[in-house]
């Protein structure tokens, strides 16, 4: 959560100086109203990207006659044992989206008062037709303003025909623009995001826009530049209507007189938009959490291991051999019927009766292998497990529930178990994508198996001897079907 809240914040602030320092200052007002409410999604959303990385290879294993544990391993190796931490310390789970509630919640409310006052402004009020909008005539002197279709403005200015015509076609163009819709979403996404202050900037600066796009318009007929100035002058002192609205005589005068006067350089501007253009995916890729495939600790693969044994007498396998290994597999074989009616071979045998079957697979020769080939039986050893620890900001990750679900020592737990353990704990992890069907009633995308180091030592040597499997594909050919084992 930490890592998510500073990666928004440093996101929304590159763009916005981005802005400031490329953008603001060229007349592409259209243009920059996008770029700004973009860039405050953008900067919201692309921490929460997740970005697989290519698998890393795991490093081949050199095992010996005789299994011994390794004196030496990885610094989390040394490490404790596992154990929960101190409660008294701890902060209950729920405080923080408690208070992120409230503010929220209380952000929201205040948000929604405002839009109801400016529909309250409505009523009692006489409304006149004006070309695409409505004029909402009010008894109270107030200052002219915009709310989505509607132009507040008093009735006794409007009955009187003190309002200039550029005032109207100002505010007529907040109202075409739908100006408001901007604002209120930039009000929505401050209550629900009130951690990042930079909001707070880049409402102002939309607001700012919104001016630069309203005098445009006005400015597009045949408004003379320097009159409009000085109108813009003489309502410098007037007095704002609610935050939501869109108001003649927003507080950037300075600002927006000087743009007024700026030149447009087609081919600087184009510059500027492909270097906005190019540095968004490379933000992105930044920003996005990076997981990396791992190649699964127990995925079923026919790697032969070196070895430094002692060779067996015998180099090859004899008859007498292969018809015993033959009979073995029968006696630990049972049939059974899927729940699609096809026949399926079960083989279990005991993990020494494994070992000595596996021992007998190693030293047959091509055409023997072929026999058992063409049966569908297939050996293989897994790879002695080896300790290898998570670096912490791969373990703090881990913690997220929208992107991992995680199983601790074969265990399903929640995401906040990992707080009761420090990254060298954890000595072994494998993680998997889920596809299709998997990923149904599951709010993760990865299926992450953890091992404690405690775990590990427990369960290390069952897993060394316990390291061939045997299977055969669910096939059934009466005349050689194997009798039903226990």
């Amino acid at each position: 959560m930490v890592s998510y809240l500073i990666k928004c914040i440093v996101c929304s602030g590159i763009l916005l100086a981005v802005y400031h320092f490329l953008l603001e200052r060229e007349k592409m007002f259209r243009f920059n109203r996008f770029y700004l409410l973009a860039a405050m999604a953008f900067s919201l959303l692309a921490p929460l990207v997740t970005i697989e990385m290519p698998p890393q290879m795991a490093q081949e294993v050199v095992t010996v006659s005789r299994v011994v544990q390794p004196s030496h391993m990885t610094a989390a190796n040394d490490s404790p044992p596992p154990g929960p931490a101190q409660e008294s310390t701890t902060l209950p789970d729920c405080l923080p989206w408690l208070l992120y509630g409230l503010v929220a919640t209380a952000l929201l409310t205040r948000t929604g008062m405002q839009m109801l006052a400016m529909l309250r402004a409505r009523s009692g009020s006489r409304m006149v037709p004006f070309k695409s909008v409505k004029l909402v005539l009010t008894p109270r002197d107030m200052p002219v303003h915009s709310f989505f279709k509607f132009i507040f403005l008093p009735q006794k200015a409007f009955d009187t025909q003190a309002i200039p015509n550029e005032i109207l076609t100002h505010e007529l163009a907040h109202a075409r623009q739908m100006h408001s819709a901007d604002i209120v979403f930039t009000e929505l996404l401050i209550a629900l995001w009130w951690f990042n202050p930079l909001l707070l900037l880049y409402r102002r600066t939309i607001r700012l826009n919104h001016e630069y796009l309203a005098d445009d318009s006005v400015l597009a007929g045949a408004t003379d530049v320097k009159a409009y100035q000085l109108l813009l002058l003489d309502t410098l002192l007037a007095q704002r209507a609610t935050a939501l609205a869109s108001s003649f005589n927003y507080p950037f005068t300075k600002k927006r007189l000087a743009m007024m006067t700026t030149t447009i350089d087609l081919r600087i501007q184009f510059a500027k938009k492909l270097v906005v253009a190019l540095l968004l995916p490379a933000l992105a890729f930044a920003l996005a959490e990076k997981t990396y495939s791992q190649q699964p600790i127990s995925k079923p693969a026919p790697k032969l291991e070196k070895k430094v044994e002692i060779t067996p007498v015998s180099a090859e396998v004899s008859e007498a051999e292969m018809q015993q290994f033959f009979a073995t597999i029968e006696q630990n074989t049972r049939v059974v019927k899927n729940g699609k009616g096809r026949t399926d071979f079960h083989i279990n045998p005991s993990p020494e009766v494994e070992n000595e079957l596996y021992a007998v697979y190693e030293r047959m020769n091509d055409s023997q292998k072929a026999q058992i080939k063409a049966k569908k039986i297939m050996l293989f050893r897994m790879d002695i497990p080896v300790k290898k620890a998570p670096t912490p900001e791969i373990f703090e990750n881990w913690k997220r529930a929208d992107v991992f679900g995680i199983w601790l020592n074969g265990r399903h737990v929640p995401n906040s178990a990992l707080n009761k353990y420090k990254y060298s704990d954890i000595v072994e992890y494998d993680l998997s994508k889920l596809y299709g069907a998997a990923l149904k009633g599951r709010s993760y995308k990865y299926q992450l198996e953890l091992t404690t180091n405690e775990h590990f030592d427990k369960t290390y040597e069952q897993r060394v001897n316990d390291r061939v499997f045997i299977v055969r594909e669910g096939w059934y050919n009466p005349k050689e079907a194997p009798k039903k084992g226990k």
